[in-house]
């Protein structure tokens, strides 16, 4: 008796086609890309500090001085930083390197601190900033106070006043614009992001205090 064919499948026997990979773990691009270090520029490794709790990870942290000033870059114990010379230059190259490839935590952070690394040397040499736009009617600033006070008219019934961190930069070019610099990038888009909290641009009429290029979608409104 011949069977059919969905019914001779279903009595064949079966053959497992699993297959594991056996690639090579894959490293951080980011990571492994070179730091160029300027000649202005000086990195200093400095121990990490005695802790009294011997469970505690040790920290230590990479000094970098240019400049405009020096920054401190806190380093695990896992990452190394080499500096080459480069051929025919003053400048120098900085390599991210971690010890382990294989433990994931490693290979997660490995392009982390290299963009970190980056970001103030960038900082040491050039320096960061940020521009705010004011949109909305009535809505202006002035520094006042030998440029540590921010005050700005925004629609509320009072002024706003804030205390300019240390470290930042207050200008405001025109009433509308307010220029903020610094060697910190991270110290320059918080304040910019505690300005921008006054007003969020909001989708109706468009107004707010944008940062950069930020642009909003504007909403219809419903009409009964």
């Amino acid at each position: 008796m011949l069977l059919p064919l969905n019914r001779c499948l279903r009595y064949a026997p079966r053959t497992c086609i699993c297959q594991f990979s056996t690639t090579s773990t894959a490293s951080s691009k980011i990571g492994k890309s070179p730091v160029v270090i300027p000649d202005t520029v000086t990195l200093t490794k400095l121990p990490p500090p005695k802790h009294k709790n011997p469970r505690e990870t040790p920290i230590g942290s990479l000094q970098v001085k240019g400049p405009l000033g020096k920054l401190d870059l806190s380093l695990p114990p896992f990452i190394t930083i080499t500096e080459t010379p480069i051929p025919s230059s003053t400048s120098r190259r900085a390599t991210v390197t971690i010890e382990d490839a294989k433990i994931r935590q490693q290979r997660e952070m490995w392009g982390t601190w290299r963009a970190n690394l980056q970001k103030l040397v960038l900082g040491v040499t050039e320096g960061h900033s940020a521009i705010l736009r004011l949109v909305g009617v009535g809505y202006r600033a002035a520094v006042e106070g030998g440029g540590r006070q921010l005050q700005m008219r925004l629609g509320f019934s009072h002024p706003v006043d804030m205390s300019v961190p240390e470290g930042v930069k207050c200008s405001v070019p025109t009433p509308t614009r307010i220029l903020l610099e610094g060697v910190d990038k991270t110290k320059v888009n918080q304040f910019a992001a505690n300005i921008r909290a006054w007003r969020i641009p909001e989708p109706y009429k468009g107004k707010g205090i944008f940062i950069g290029e930020e642009t909003i979608k504007i909403k219809v409104k419903k009409v009964k």
